[in-house]
């Protein structure tokens, strides 16, 4: 099973546990107001590179996350995020009279844990968090073997150290149930300046979300 697939797995199973609970907790009594609230949802976007190639259309990929947040009294809270970032990715080798082109993709999947502040007001609830952890970089790559005149390729993975901003907002559509609204800006430490690995920039994303 390859990363995406699980990914999807992973998001049917939060939308069905999501269904489950929220009917469960408009069944059950009311309960005292806890200090920790869990909530958890799956998010997609869309992905801006900072380093766009001058004279070219603005690139743009494609973004997601799967969320788990920690609450803790209505302001303060925790979450670890999982999240794959994919943009294009373009080299062109020369050797010896060998052209190689690619004109692929190049993603990221990132692993962290974030740090934020919300706060209510009424059904909406805007925040900001930072956060950071590891990323995995991996990107098509060509080698011009000159001495049997023929051209390798292969995946080239490195980890790396990432760390992101997050602005956004939460609307309560029920106790159990939210809409999130977020921009993010995300950075990849000594990622090399290679002509096509645009692996940071500014994510829009949309979430929803579900309250244990």
């Amino acid at each position: 099973m390859n990363f995406s697939t699980f990914k999807k797995v992973i998001l049917i199973a939060l939308v069905f546990s999501g269904i489950y609970y929220t009917v469960k907790a408009q069944t059950s009594d009311p309960v005292k107001e806890r200090k920790w609230r869990i909530d958890f949802g799956g998010a997609i976007g869309l992905f801006a590179p900072f380093d766009q190639v001058a004279g070219e259309p603005m690139l743009l990929g494609t973004t997601s996350q799967t969320t788990v947040q920690f609450n803790y009294k209505k302001q303060f809270f925790g979450r670890i995020q999982l999240g794959e970032t994919s943009v294009g990715y373009k080299s062109n080798t020369a050797s010896n009279g060998i052209n190689s082109m690619i004109d692929a993709n190049s993603n990221s999947i990132n692993l962290g844990l974030g740090l934020g502040y919300h706060r209510g007001l009424g059904n909406w609830v805007p925040f900001i968090v930072a956060g950071l952890g590891p990323s995995l970089v991996r990107h098509p790559q060509a080698d011009i073997d000159a001495t049997s005149n023929t051209v390798n390729y292969y995946n080239d993975s490195k980890l790396y150290l990432y760390g992101n901003v997050g602005l956004g907002v939460n609307y309560n559509l029920s106790k159990s149930i939210m809409l999130l609204l977020e921009c993010q800006a995300t950075k990849i430490a000594n990622l090399p300046k290679t002509p096509s690995t645009h692996l940071s920039g500014i994510s829009a994303l949309i979430n929803v979300k579900f309250a244990l």
